[in-house]
């Protein structure tokens, strides 16, 4: 498996800053999947969300680290379906200057979060974690050039990064 060429980077950056949510799966304590629907912001490789403090996300990546993710941009018709499916593992951010990035690709992204959170200054945003997710592998669905056409790849450690 290779590692994307511009391209098709440029490809899954369009995607990732042209899609408002992703769906998110995780794994539950006893193995079974367990999948949701988030908002998020990226940086590079990075995917940041933020979760409910007490969320079955929150608890079930406390226990095992490893998700799944598929991330779409708006679609008429099949023929224009781009979109990404993602292996990868998430850990939640601790980091006060990587907290503070992360609120502001946030608000950024969803000026939403200006009204559902009373102090959006005040980090971390009480009630809520920040969730950083390295993906390890990306499949590219580009059905602009064929049915099902999907390319995956592997995003190396010293690309994927750490904090944004």
């Amino acid at each position: 498996m290779d590692t994307p060429d511009s391209m098709a980077a440029a490809l899954i950056d369009r995607i990732l800053t042209g899609a408002a949510d992703l769906t998110l799966a995780t794994l539950r304590a006893d193995g079974s999947p367990h999948a949701s629907t988030v908002n998020f912001a990226h940086s590079g490789w990075q995917l940041y969300t933020a979760i409910s403090l007490d969320s079955g996300k929150a608890h079930d990546i406390n226990h095992d680290h490893r998700v799944a993710l598929t991330v779409n941009l708006p679609y008429s018709d099949w023929h224009d379906i781009q979109g990404l499916a993602i292996d990868g593992e998430a850990a939640f951010v601790t980091d006060p200057q990587e907290l503070a990035r992360v609120a502001a690709l946030l608000r950024s992204k969803l000026p939403a979060f200006d009204t559902i959170i009373e102090r959006p200054h005040v980090l971390p945003w009480p009630g809520m974690l920040f969730l950083r997710i390295t993906p390890h592998t990306v499949s590219l669905l580009d059905y602009t050039r064929g049915y099902g056409h999907t390319e995956r790849y592997r995003i190396a450690p010293e690309e994927s990064g750490g904090a944004a």
